[in-house]
């Protein structure tokens, strides 16, 4: 065999064995990616209907402290104001001060 055989048998053989290695990552499955993508949109949704909660309870207790001339004792005595169902446990309440937060989340564990 000549040497221009030769070299180009060993880089044959280089090519092969790299782009072997290189397949090594798994292929995507597109059902999970399917999956994936709708737990993150359904996540998306409820930071939205969380933030939107938040907005309506502390616009529910402007106008409860405007009626009433102070803050409500707890967030259920607003929720004729807001006109929905809200979970009132997701948020901190101060009835002192009436600010309202949303309460922290509980890290998940793997």
């Amino acid at each position: 065999m000549s040497l221009t055989k030769t070299i180009l048998l060993i880089c044959t053989f280089c090519l092969a064995a790299f782009l072997i290695a290189s397949c090594k990552e798994k292929p995507k499955n597109p059902v999970a990616e399917y999956g994936d993508k709708l737990i993150d949109s359904y996540k998306g949704a409820q930071n939205a209907a969380d933030v939107a909660n938040l907005d309506a309870l502390r616009k529910s207790i402007q106008a409860y402290r405007a009626a009433n001339g102070s803050n409500p004792e707890k967030l259920s005595d607003v929720s004729a104001l807001i006109g929905g169902s809200i979970d009132f446990d997701k948020f901190d309440y101060d009835p002192a001060t009436g600010s309202v937060s949303p309460k922290p989340k509980p890290k998940a564990t793997p």
